[in-house]
């Protein structure tokens, strides 16, 4: 149940002011990024996934475009062809919300990335206060639509964001990515989460003792990992103990916090329901035994 709830708990996305700060979006500004693939009438399609009329595209100030070869700049090399395509269709609208918002992030025929994994990467890249839409006219990786949420963020910003941040984003979307095929991508995402509540510690360990970390975080979230695996999470351990470890484990710690309380309210919601469904029951039975009562003098009466 925690991990299905993770989100409605999103004040864990935090900026990593150390590499890079985060710059704040003007509330209620916006930008939409289609994939440069997309057909007119793909467009279309994604813009009314987005809940927007085509009437947008008047703003050619806040409606930009992603192309395969800005997606292949952190992909090529790393993720098999076949997941990245040949073409950029993902697309995202992005708009800035009220500070202390969180991150909401929601999907539309994106196949491999959750909604979970791109708030993780946005906690890592900084990205904060606002609601995200990744939408496609059909089935594809979602690997294009972290490019264009960095393209979106730096537009809406007049900031950039630096190579390392962009970079250590990519590394944990393909290292969640990874291991979320073999275990499932809530768990997946979980264990990545716990690995940066302990990022202060992990700093002074060899890579045998974060090694050892990672198996029991992986063991206490009911979860094996190959070797191979361990090994890819260390490396991004290592990656990100480079950014503001404080702030990535005070963060994590945050969401283990509301989870736990959200876990609360969602365990009272339900023994409420419980309670009134057994009310309800009694008050059947009552008025049956009533009834049976009523039946059984009329019929001894006749």
């Amino acid at each position: 149940m925690k991990k299905r709830i993770l989100s409605a708990v999103l004040a864990f996305l935090f900026a990593l002011g150390a590499v890079s700060a985060a710059f704040a979006m003007d509330e209620g500004d916006w930008r939409v990024v289609f994939g440069a693939d997309l057909t007119a009438e793909e467009r279309e399609e994604v813009l009314k996934l987005f809940g927007l009329s085509s009437t947008i595209e008047q703003d050619p100030a806040r409606v930009l475009t992603v192309t395969i070869s800005e997606e292949r700049f952190y992909l090529d090399g790393k993720v098999p062809s076949d997941k990245i395509g040949q073409r950029s269709i993902s697309s995202i609208f992005i708009r800035a919300l009220p500070e202390g918002s969180g991150v909401k992030v929601s999907t539309h025929n994106i196949s491999y990335c959750t909604a979970e994994m791109y708030e993780s990467i946005l906690a890592t890249v900084g990205i904060t206060d606002a609601e995200i839409v990744v939408a496609s006219p059909r089935p594809v990786s979602g690997t294009a639509a972290l490019t264009g949420i960095y393209k979106a963020y730096e537009s809406m910003t007049g900031s950039l964001i630096s190579e390392y941040i962009k970079r250590a984003g990519f590394e944990e979307m393909l290292t969640t990515w990874d291991i979320a095929e073999v275990i499932g991508s809530d768990e997946a995402t979980e264990v990545i989460i716990e690995l940066k509540k302990i990022l202060d510690v992990t700093q002074t360990m060899s890579d045998d003792e974060v090694k050892e970390c990672i198996r029991t975080i992986a063991n206490d979230n009911d979860v094996v990992l190959t070797e191979e695996q361990v090994g890819q999470i260390l490396t991004l351990g290592r990656t990100l103990e480079g950014l503001d470890v404080e702030q990535i484990r005070q963060r994590a710690l945050g969401l283990a916090n509301a989870v736990s309380g959200w876990q609360k309210f969602a365990d009272g919601v339900s023994k409420v329901f419980e309670d009134i469904g057994n009310f309800l029951v009694g008050v059947a039975e009552f008025f049956a035994n009533i009834f049976n009562d009523v039946f059984s003098a009329f019929v001894k009466s006749n």
